[in-house]
């Protein structure tokens, strides 16, 4: 399926989206976010469920929870309390009762091991060897040991400008051919980024989303049929994909952490995958954000 460029209404309602990206753990009003996107209150929300498929404020609710999802997993000695204050909720009864609706189990369950039976739900009924080499949504959900998970250098990036477009519900090859179509109209790049703001085995390929981004010169517009997104610095941990190694996903990285690094994931900020532009499309450097212990 040909891929066409972002319609200028989806340009305007993934701003909304970034905002609560980036914001969800702050008081957000529908009139920001109408604001974000050039919309009116009114407008805005009509606009928001034909472009995403859920209310603004539906989006809000499970950015929240699944930022306090993985933070379950990823800073273990976090209380719940203080995890639903971080993710944006006045008070730990209303992430408790919200995390059990959506996930059908307590924070403390899904901290403890329950998460595994979610991801299980999630999983493709089978991995085919042509899925997992094209590093579709099955390859995702493997949980293979990483070699040298313990030797990943750490560095702080720069903030970043990018011109990006926004993929909802594809990937596999669907994406790998929608990522060169995007590259094909904005002309000759070498290097581009993928940005990932979810864990596909816990989010589900129909809910995940995958930004194709192309790095800004200053104040540059971005090329037609692009957005513009501010790509936030910090410290990140960095994997170097040789070339001819396997297909390595953020689901293995993760479980491969070091017990006692000196730093923790810190899945509130985006995944950042760079590709170079070959025949094949070749995944040559991981970005997981990180923070220090405290």
């Amino acid at each position: 399926m040909t891929q066409l460029p972002a319609s200028s209404r989806q340009i305007r309602i993934e701003r909304a989206v970034d905002c609560i990206n980036h914001g969800y753990a702050q008081a957000l009003s529908l009139d920001a976010l109408a604001a974000a996107a050039c919309y009116s209150s009114y407008h805005f929300v009509r606009a928001f469920e034909a472009e995403v498929g859920e209310t603004p404020f539906d989006v809000l609710r499970k950015r929240r929870l699944y930022a306090g999802a993985y933070r379950l997993l990823t800073a273990p000695g976090t209380t719940v309390a203080a995890l639903a204050e971080e993710c944006g909720f006045a008070y730990a009864s209303s992430f408790a009762k919200g995390f059990r609706q959506h996930f059908g189990m307590s924070a403390s369950d899904w901290r403890h091991g329950g998460w595994r039976a979610w991801a299980g739900q999630l999983a493709p009924a089978a991995q085919t060897p042509l899925e997992v080499a094209a590093a579709g949504p099955a390859a995702e959900y493997m949980d293979e040991e990483v070699p040298g998970a313990d030797e990943m250098g750490v560095l702080q990036l720069p903030a970043q400008s990018l011109a990006y477009r926004r993929f909802r519900g594809v990937w596999g090859d669907a994406l790998i051919s929608a990522a060169l179509a995007t590259l094909d109209r904005a002309g000759m790049v070498r290097r581009f980024y993928g940005v990932r703001h979810d864990l596909l085995h816990l989010r589900g390929a129909r809910e995940s989303c995958f930004d194709v981004c192309l790095p800004l010169a200053g104040d540059a517009a971005p090329p037609a049929g692009l957005g513009r997104m501010a790509l936030s610095g910090g410290l990140y941990a960095v994997r170097t994909l040789a070339a001819g190694a396997p297909y390595v996903s953020w689901r293995s990285l993760l479980a491969a952490w070091p017990a006692r690094s000196a730093c923790l994931p810190d899945l509130r900020r985006p995944m950042i995958e760079v590709y170079e532009q070959a025949v094949p499309l070749r995944c040559h450097t991981l970005y997981l954000p990180v923070l220090f212990r405290t």
